[in-house]
């Protein structure tokens, strides 16, 4: 059995790694010291990798914190140790293509010709449809739908239970709100929420 550490406190992720197997769940590394971690270990904080690693060199790292911009340094921080996790409950198409250090939860659809980048976060029961791209480190939360010749730029999130109109763009660095629908293009570094989403947060 493969140990691995989960990055950070993630529930949903202790079940993927189980439904999978072949993995040993040693513990969780955040942040927080004081996290709860119910049954499992806490193993550190990031900066103490070093000295994780040389207690159990060969380790491995779910990344399973949904910050795009924490996704993207811890992807550099923990390089090569980062595994990527799909749920057999999951569809990807043999026609898209999902980047390394990715996580694929159960119910995700992944339609043909989808480009999912490197370290993307797919919560449960969210669909990319085709042709669509997902730009590296960004996170699509519980439901979201992200419909046909979508772009989604690095870094970018998209709320629980948004919709993405065809052929709109999703700037890097974006923040789709929860359940908004997208109808046009969003900036990059812009927070859109709302049915339009065309409200714009500062």
């Amino acid at each position: 059995m493969q140990p691995i550490a989960i990055v950070s406190v993630e529930w949903d992720v202790v079940d993927l790694i189980e439904s999978i197997g072949g993995y040993t769940i040693m513990g969780f590394v955040d942040a927080a010291p004081d996290c709860a971690v119910g049954e499992f270990r806490y193993l550190g904080r990031d900066d103490a990798w070093s000295s994780i690693r040389s207690e159990i060199p060969d380790l491995k790292i779910a990344l399973a914190i949904d910050h795009p911009a924490a996704r993207a340094r811890l992807f550099k921080h923990y390089g090569s140790a980062i595994v990527t996790l799909h749920s057999s409950a999951a569809y990807i198409s043999p026609r898209a293509a999902v980047g390394e250090g990715s996580i694929v939860q159960r119910g995700v659809t992944v339609m043909p010709n989808a480009q999912i980048g490197a370290a993307c976060k797919l919560n449960v029961n969210c669909t990319v449809h085709h042709d669509a791209k997902i730009g590296d480190f960004s996170t699509l939360a519980p439901g979201s739908q992200v419909l046909g010749n979508v772009t989604i730029e690095e870094r970018a999130y998209v709320g629980a239970g948004a919709v993405i109109r065809q052929r709109c763009r999703i700037g890097e660095g974006a923040v789709v709100g929860a359940g908004a629908v997208v109808v046009e293009d969003v900036a990059p570094g812009a927070v859109v929420v709302g049915v339009p989403a065309n409200r714009r947060l500062k």
